[in-house]
């Protein structure tokens, strides 16, 4: 199981997103948000950054995204992905073809 969860940058933390039915993870990527993806199958966090977010938001995602990990599993490992810079298995997870 996956969940998701999107960065809110008003108060510095991670909210976890209620995803509908059937709705495909890859038509959650938007380029002004950071979302995070905890893949439990995998023991993965993938922190997906849009391109339209600045760079003192991604630093201050990349710092609140271990309080995610610890949540699910401290085994996890973190991985930041770019948009347009994303990884075939990161795409996988997504749903991509």
């Amino acid at each position: 199981m996956i969940v998701v969860y999107q960065f809110n940058e008003e108060i510095g933390e991670f909210e976890e997103v209620e995803i509908e039915v059937n709705v495909p993870l890859f038509e959650l990527l938007d380029s002004d948000k950071i979302l995070l993806f905890a893949d439990g199958h995998n023991k993965k966090i993938w922190v997906w950054e849009g391109q339209n977010t600045s760079t003192r938001t991604k630093f201050i995602s990349a710092q609140a995204a271990p309080k995610i990990r610890d949540k699910h599993d401290v085994t996890f490992t973190i991985t930041s992905v770019d948009e347009a810079d994303e990884t075939v298995a990161f795409k996988i997870m997504l749903g991509l073809p």
